[in-house]
């Protein structure tokens, strides 16, 4: 039996899964367009304005810097959850891959398809995230020459720099995370893989991860440790650095983070919860790899918000800093559009699910109950995890950067909660009330909506 050409499965693979493309081309919509702003941001300030005082100049170094730092940031933030988003993608479709396998394709098959897939996706939402970074980037601009950050009549230039690292990003994302993504799809064994697909995010973690995982930890600890011995005016170029260690630790961790999370949540579950209860602590048990692609992201946004808050309440400074702010919103508006897609793909995939029960007699009521719980669940693992992460950073660092966690308001912990409680309640029950409009005998027979 001849296998397709990668393309072709690729093609086939986002026709029967549109939902997967969706999350994945979001995803690289909103790393063009923060991109191609950082980038725009350099280019508009390497333009002097004629007469310009040194003031002025100064003015335009550090808006240079600031791009340039945005930009790498951004970039290695994309990397690290693009791979993760292209994981879930491939893993909505595990038993598909293992059919593959088992008539005939090669690893390396598999793997070209997903590289086809998100080179794909990263060239098609190109140009949406160059023209959105483009709208971005002006109002940035207009936004810090008003407030003084930046001279006053600036021209906003996007140059041929911002489509061109756009690209560059996308791409290297594409395809190191389309690595990362076919790695284990490709190398399980066929036999393996179909039992492992007949139960939804089923797989167990191996110790590869578990140990890239204390890698990631070991490495965070050690660069927390010296930006602590080092100059105090370096601490405050480490911490980004240092949360993106401790960030990859938690990404690999999420399988372990979850289940620990819900082992914690089972006894009130089963003496409050009732039959959702129990539905969903089991669909979560069962569910623990593929979760931790939400609590990921879910961790990336409040260990910004934790940082953010201390700095702003920190120091007095801070908080007319309009360009930190910018970049801050910047940061946690990804990361949080990035959770909400990726808890988007992970309620529209249990269509079939939800219609079994359904047809078994379970009402919308129950339901939606049950994913409301698995969404307490995720919310707890997700904002918990962030604020460890915000503490780790800040508790030793933030007084050195003239910030101490002990400045932030009692409101602002319960506040963060909420707001993760709000994001993972809109992303789960926006797609599931649209789910629920399916007929049950109709969602049996469909992958998704």
């Amino acid at each position: 039996m001849s296998i397709p050409r990668p393309t072709g499965l690729a093609v086939a693979a986002i026709r029967s899964r549109p939902s997967a493309l969706a999350g994945t081309f979001a995803a690289f919509v909103l790393t063009g367009t923060v991109v191609t702003a950082s980038v725009a941001m350099t280019v508009s300030a390497s333009s002097v304005p004629p007469g310009a005082d040194a003031a002025s100049r100064a003015q335009l170094t550090e808006l240079s810097d600031m791009g340039i730092a945005f930009a790498n940031m951004m970039a290695y933030l994309a990397i690290f959850v693009i791979g993760q988003v292209l994981a879930l993608a491939v893993a909505q479709r595990a038993r598909e891959s293992a059919l593959l396998r088992a008539i005939g394709a090669e690893p390396k098959q598999v793997r070209r398809m997903v590289a086809v897939e998100a080179i794909g996706s990263a060239l098609a939402a190109l140009p949406l995230g160059y023209a959105l970074g483009a709208l971005l980037g002006r109002a940035w601009l207009h936004v810090m020459a008003t407030s003084g950050m930046a001279p006053a009549g600036i021209p906003f230039r996007l140059g041929w720099q911002s489509p061109v690292t756009a690209a560059s990003v996308l791409l290297v994302c594409a395809y190191l995370g389309s690595l990362l993504a076919a790695w284990r799809a490709s190398r399980i064994r066929p036999a393996a893989a179909l039992a492992a697909s007949l139960v939804q995010g089923g797989a167990r973690t191996g110790p590869v991860r578990a140990t890239a995982s204390l890698v990631a930890l070991a490495g965070a600890v050690v660069m927390t440790v010296a930006a602590v011995v080092g100059p105090a005016e370096e601490a405050g170029e480490l911490i980004p650095l240092v949360v993106l260690g401790y960030l990859a630790a938690i990404g690999l961790a999420g399988p372990w983070i979850g289940r620990c999370t819900i082992a914690l949540c089972a006894p009130v579950l089963r003496a409050f919860g009732g039959a959702p209860g129990e539905l969903a602590e089991a669909g979560t048990r069962a569910r623990a790899r593929r979760l931790s692609a939400a609590i990921t992201p879910l961790t990336l946004v409040t260990a910004f918000g934790v940082i953010k808050l201390s700095s702003f309440t920190g120091t007095g400074e801070g908080a007319g800093d309009w360009a930190e702010i910018f970049g801050t919103l910047l940061y946690v508006g990804f990361a949080a559009l990035v959770a909400a897609n990726t808890l988007v793909m992970l309620v529209l995939e249990r269509l079939r699910e939800f219609s079994l029960l359904r047809v078994i007699g379970a009402e919308r009521r129950q339901i939606v109950w049950t994913v409301a719980t698995e969404g307490a669940i995720v919310t707890v693992a997700g904002v918990g995890s962030g604020i460890v992460v915000g503490c780790a950073v800040m508790v030793p660092l933030g007084a050195m950067v003239g910030s101490p966690l002990s400045g932030v308001s009692a409101w602002a912990w319960p506040a963060v909660a909420v707001c993760g409680a709000v994001l993972v309640g809109l992303s789960s029950g926006v797609p599931l009330l649209r789910m629920l409009r399916v007929r049950p005998m109709d969602g049996l027979t469909r992958h998704s909506i």
